[in-house]
């Protein structure tokens, strides 16, 4: 409606080539498996809680990492299970006032509460392997026994 209701940037969809390449990576496989050799494995992780995954059975998102709705990069997409996008991504409704100060309409504004990062540690073996963050809580008794 000539814009009033809409002052956000409009929504972009990664492509499947950002889509698949962030598949890739989140399983733990190179992306230039897939981006040069055209290899694809139709299992992945869940970024967030490490969840497998399987191509096409719906129960994953890519997310906004940034929640900037209109940044389509490959830096920016997340890939996390249905169960973590809904934790991490809540919903907040703002009303849009007319001129003179009049409710117009409703708009949803989607507000990032933010995936928890994980750490790479190198064990003894010398392999790499993630690890989810501890609470701080946790870390605190580990250091006073200590």
């Amino acid at each position: 409606m000539w814009g009033l209701l809409d002052d956000s940037k409009e929504r972009r969809a990664f492509s499947i080539r950002t889509k698949k390449t962030e598949w890739m990576e989140a399983g733990g496989h190179a992306a230039s498996e897939y981006l040069e050799k055209g290899k694809f494995f139709k299992t992945s992780k869940c970024r967030s809680c490490s969840k497998r995954l399987v191509w096409g059975d719906g129960t994953y998102d890519f997310d906004h990492k940034d929640n900037d709705r209109s940044n389509d990069r490959r830096s920016n997409c997340w890939l996390v299970c249905k169960n973590c996008h809904g934790k991490n991504t809540k919903g907040k409704t703002v009303r849009k006032l007319g001129i003179f100060g009049e409710v117009i309409g409703f708009k949803r504004l989607a507000l990032k509460v933010g995936y928890k990062k994980t750490t790479t540690t190198v064990g003894r073996t010398g392999s790499k392997r993630e690890s989810r963050p501890q609470n701080k809580s946790t870390t605190r008794k580990r250091k006073a026994s200590s």
